[in-house]
């Protein structure tokens, strides 16, 4: 394996870690802390050009900047962690993983 594919793999699987604590610590945050762990793992994913990390990053911080703590943040941790893993990563991905979690969203 290459040193770019293995590094590429230490950054997602770092970014799933990442999606992972903030699941687990959730109840425990503020929205504040909500929103800086996400627009943490978004710049992570944009300096790697992650782009379905990126997309699904910008997506959840919209709804978090519409709803608040309203938002239903789990569907959309769940999708973050598979863009994490998604191994396309042009813009057609992350449009594809926004198109799921608008259906997972509302049915």
């Amino acid at each position: 394996m290459g040193i770019a594919v293995d590094a590429l793999l230490r950054v997602r699987s770092g970014l799933c870690d990442r999606i992972d604590r903030i699941a687990t610590e959730l109840p425990h945050l503020s929205l504040d802390q909500l929103c800086a762990n996400i627009d943490d793992i978004r710049r992570t994913a944009l300096d790697y050009g992650l782009d379905p990390v990126v997309q699904v990053a910008r997506g959840l911080e919209s709804a978090l900047a519409d709803s608040g703590r309203g938002a239903m943040v789990l569907p959309w941790l769940d999708t973050l962690r598979d863009a994490a893993g998604c191994e396309c990563l042009d813009a057609d991905a992350g449009s594809a993983y926004l198109a799921a979690i608008n259906v997972r969203m509302t049915g």
